[in-house]
């Protein structure tokens, strides 16, 4: 009866129509696949490409520890340390891979620094910038436009080269993506006004995801690597998020400026401090 009963089965088996015959093997496949495999009897097509690429990435960073230089010992000196500093930056940098700001056909100003990281003229510097400032002269340091005045004299030769210039924004993000582009399209530091103000720190670098940003605007920022000439403060080339450098711990916070002791007029723009800069984010950016 066993053998008999096998044969029926068999028999009936193969009296099976072509169709009865595909679904037994496909529940017989089916019941061999591994735990979680899936059967495709066909590819999906255009699926792959339907998904598109995660954006770029774009990051630099011109920091060199070689020719950086802090203030110390004078407690004055912020932005004349900055402006070493930068100008140091400014010497190594390569002007091979960066491109030129769109649109533009600014011929290059001879630059005339050599790397200097001395005390010296660090304090030249800043005899410099309180001789060129709009500050009331009791005031320590220097403001703004002394800065800037320094950069452009130093490094180009004349404080009206217009390499540097002083800018103030309405807001945070306007002011970090003129940052950016500074570095991005001109392959130099940016001076930040930091500590509501009070206290000169700068940029050396950037990442962000999206375009290009030296020849795009369509891009958001991630983070800076930033820079304070007072050593004791613990930020050298340090990258600071987005977030952190916008609401972050006040020594590396850029926040609005209110330092209330530029009454005078600047004779290279026709402002005067205090109105130019009060409330609003300050930078010393470079435009050429």
């Amino acid at each position: 009866m066993l053998g008999r009963s096998d044969g029926s089965r068999v028999g009936r088996l193969h009296g099976l129509s072509t169709a009865a015959r595909t679904v037994l093997s496909l529940i017989a496949a089916l019941a061999m696949m591994p735990v979680g495999q899936v059967l495709a009897d066909q590819p999906l097509e255009g699926a792959a490409a339907e998904v598109p690429p995660p954006p770029a990435t774009w990051s630099m960073n011109l920091f060199d520890p070689s020719v950086v230089r802090f203030q110390n010992p004078d407690p004055r000196a912020c932005t004349a340390a900055a402006t070493e500093s930068m100008l140091n930056l400014i010497s190594l940098a390569s002007y091979d891979d960066p491109l030129p700001p769109r649109g533009s056909s600014l011929p290059r100003i001879s630059f005339r620094w050599r790397i200097d990281s001395s005390y010296d003229t660090q304090e030249n510097i800043l005899e410099y910038e309180r001789e060129n400032m709009t500050m009331v002269w009791s005031s320590p340091g220097s403001d703004p436009h002394g800065w800037r005045n320094a950069l452009n004299y130093y490094g180009w030769g004349s404080m009206d080269a217009g390499v540097y210039v002083d800018s103030a924004f309405s807001s945070f993000d306007e002011a970090a993506r003129a940052v950016v582009q500074s570095v991005a399209r001109n392959n130099k530091p940016a001076g930040i006004l930091g500590w509501a103000g009070g206290h000169a720190q700068y940029v050396t670098g950037y990442s962000v995801v999206g375009d290009d940003p030296r020849v795009s605007d369509n891009y958001t920022i991630l983070g800076v690597f930033l820079t304070d000439p007072l050593e004791a403060d613990w930020t050298t080339n340090v990258f600071i998020p987005y977030d952190t450098w916008q609401g972050g711990p006040g020594y590396i916070r850029f926040w609005q400026y209110w330092q209330p002791e530029s009454p005078y007029q600047d004779p290279i723009d026709g402002q005067v401090g205090y109105y130019e800069w009060w409330g609003k984010w300050v930078i010393i950016d470079a435009v050429k």
